[in-house]
């Protein structure tokens, strides 16, 4: 023992390391606090590649500490099985099982006239074993730390990486989620050639085709962009699907580094980096049988289009990591061909009438498809956040309707007009457009009655009738000369109604969508004003044809 330590009988780390021994066992940071989350600057299978030699796995967890040597501590109660003196940088020790093949853990970049104990000498859960170096090429400290197999005997010669020690940490409290990148022109994904370096459209797909996905994770460090643990993909189409696939779980023996651009991308446009400097990483997700094990065989896997229907698919990519946050990210594409659909809405006007403020009331509303293909709902998009419609994308089958929920729920007393667009793949109407009106009532309630409709100088709403045209609610505080004027959307006045002697109190005018010659208008946004003096109130409305 080069230093005074506490010296364990075999028997009592027999006894320790049986309570602590199976692939499940947690253990503690080899930092302290030992109860505390650190940060990490590297990951377990991460992409690395400095500029020079071959590209390859990290095979360990690297704890970093910037500008701060940092004291390192046994994770486990074990034997020093292995040391390497190769100061300033790449010294480390072995602690576990002083068994040839033995199992335990790999502690390195720790500067040889730190360390306590000698080959042979117990350790002790929690002790005290050296100190990091400084990495003078990145101006960091770090403990490059590993889940290890002993390897050439006892002492052990060298290792082979058996497992991800991020797995075996607590507690493991991670805040930050993966975060996935755009991968190419703004998209979230990008679609290639089976094992060949052609970009293809996302529009028009076929034959066998690799997505690509760039993600990241972070633990502890923002600066450090790292490999999140575990990635599984889906697609979904109106008839043909792939359910939820691991690509890979960055776990287990670490995997031939002959193997990495199976996972990572190393082709541009999609050339992952991983350094110092940049951290770019792009997974090739369709890359797998579906046993998350790492192959050189999984090259050869893909998404096979041409065994599926012409139409629209989405692609889903969900990344987890070790502290239990899990994220998807979803994108629309086509395999090309042509699609027989058409788009109907039977109702393109809806009004919620009269909603109190903060209630939510729910349209159900139909599309149908009378042709004979699968009508794609890319997507269904509100113009104000009052309104939402669920499920946003959707197939409607050949001659078929379905229907989605479009729910008001008003933030404040007032008219709200908004439109809703549907987007599909039916080429004669790529978009469609749905009015929506709705009003918001105050916490007493306004009714919708006209006498329950302003109490006050205002608008209280506009309510579509259909093709008579609208009715306007509004209310005079006092009795006198008044008027009720329309615009069209350039500013131009197309009828006013005078009003000589109006009444105080709530009343309602009807607009029967003509101007002041009789004539009627176009279907479109117009503006009603009410005028009583030198005030003025205003509201939207919607004419449809």
């Amino acid at each position: 023992m080069k230093k005074q330590g506490i010296r364990l009988s075999l028997l009592v780390w027999l006894a320790a390391s049986a309570i602590l021994a199976g692939p499940a066992s947690a253990i503690p940071w080899p930092y302290t606090p030992f109860d505390q989350t650190h940060g990490l600057g590297n990951n377990y299978d991460e992409f690395q590649y400095y500029g020079s030699g071959s590209r390859y796995y990290h095979d360990g967890i690297d704890l970093v500490t910037p500008n701060t040597t940092t004291r390192t501590y046994s994770v486990s109660t074990g034997t020093i099985t292995h040391e390497t003196v190769n100061d300033p940088y790449y010294s480390g020790i072995m602690i576990g099982e002083p068994v040839a093949g033995g199992t335990g853990w790999l502690y390195w970049h720790i500067t040889s006239t730190t360390w306590q104990y000698d080959v042979g000498d117990p350790v002790a859960v929690n002790a005290y074993i050296g100190t990091t170096a400084y990495w003078n090429p990145a101006t960091f400290c770090h403990t490059h730390f590993n889940k290890v197999q002993g390897t050439g005997g006892y002492p052990w010669n060298w290792y082979i990486a058996t497992d991800n020690p991020l797995t075996y940490l607590e507690p493991n409290t991670d805040p930050n989620a993966p975060v996935f990148e755009t991968t190419y022109q703004g998209a979230k994904f990008a679609f290639r050639r089976n094992q060949a370096t052609t970009v293809l459209d996302p529009t028009a797909l076929s034959g066998d085709v690799d997505i690509i996905s760039r993600i990241y994770d972070i633990v502890g460090m923002s600066q450090w962009k790292l490999n999140p643990w575990r990635i599984d993909y889906r697609i979904d189409g109106a008839t043909q699907s792939v359910p939820f696939t691991n690509f890979v779980n960055f776990s287990g023996l670490k995997p031939d580094d002959a193997t990495i651009g199976v996972v990572y991308s190393t082709q541009s446009p999609f050339t992952t980096q991983g350094d110092y400097n940049s951290r770019i990483y792009y997974f090739i997700v369709t890359n797998t049988d579906g046993d998350g094990v790492i192959e050189s065989t999984d090259a050869n896997q893909s998404w096979q289009t041409g065994n599926c229907s012409p139409g629209d698919y989405w692609v889903y990519v969900r990344a987890g990591d070790v502290g239990g946050n899990v994220v998807t990210d979803s994108m629309m594409c086509t395999i090309a061909g042509a699609v027989n659909v058409h788009v109907n809405l039977p109702e393109t006007l809806h009004d919620f009438g009269g909603i109190p403020v903060g209630q939510t009331e729910t349209w159900s509303m139909h599309i149908q498809n009378s042709g004979a293909d699968w009508l794609s709902i890319r997507d269904i998009t509100p113009s104000l956040v009052v309104f939402h419609a669920a499920p946003r994308h959707l197939y409607v089958p050949p001659s078929g309707d379905v229907s989605v929920n479009v729910t008001f729920t008003p933030a404040a007393v007032q008219v709200y007009l908004a439109t809703l667009t549907i987007s599909t793949n039916d080429a004669s109407a790529l978009q469609v457009v749905v009015n929506l009106q709705g009003r918001g009532l105050g916490v007493a309630g306004v009714g919708d009655d006209a006498s329950a409709g302003a109490a006050m100088f205002g608008i209280a709403g506009v309510r579509p009738m259909s093709q008579r045209g609208v009715e306007v609610l509004y209310g005079l505080d006092q009795a006198g000369a008044a008027a009720i004027e329309v615009f069209d959307v350039t500013g131009r006045a197309i009828r006013t109604a005078a009003m000589c002697d109006a009444h105080a109190g709530a009343q309602t005018w009807t607009w029967n969508g003509r101007d002041n010659s009789g004539t009627r208008v176009a279907s479109g946004v117009y503006f009603v004003r009410l005028r009583a003096g030198a005030r003025t109130a205003s509201a939207p409305c919607i004419i449809v044809r």
